[in-house]
């Protein structure tokens, strides 16, 4: 499994699309997002002003016992994907300079990119129930 990427089903399905050969064969339950973790999407929340970054952290909850090697699904705060998924395109443009000014982001983003990742969130998250997993791995 890759790093960071965001997985969308029924938490009592969870399991069984991690688990499955197959994981990545429905591309609609997928947005690909390698460099861009909790601590990122946290102090992105923060800037909206969705919440504290600690209370954000909190809410990244470890779905089921951990693995060795992973994968590691965290809940991610609804809170927050609900705030993504009704993004301006003013608000975009907004943040991403400001986001990208993070320590975590310095050397890998930039203003561009960041604007690019937060177009293509707002359209995964938008019209999709059910809930949103930050899937880590080795």
């Amino acid at each position: 499994m890759p790093l960071n990427d965001i997985l969308n089903c029924p938490k009592n399905e969870l399991w069984s699309v991690l688990d499955s050969d197959e994981a990545y064969d429905d591309k609609e339950r997928w947005f690909f997002c390698k460099g861009i973790g909790m601590i990122e999407l946290c102090q992105l929340g923060e800037m909206l002003s969705v919440d504290s970054y600690d209370n954000l952290m909190s809410g990244f909850d470890l779905v089921g016992e951990p693995r060795d090697e992973g994968p590691w699904p965290q809940t991610i705060p609804e809170t927050l994907t609900t705030r993504l998924a009704t993004l301006s395109d003013d608000e975009i443009a907004d943040v991403a300079p400001r986001w990208v000014t993070i320590e975590e982001l310095q050397t890998t983003a930039t203003v561009e990119s960041l604007t690019d990742y937060l177009t293509r969130l707002r359209t995964y998250l938008s019209g999709k129930s059910g809930g949103f997993f930050l899937v880590n791995a080795l």
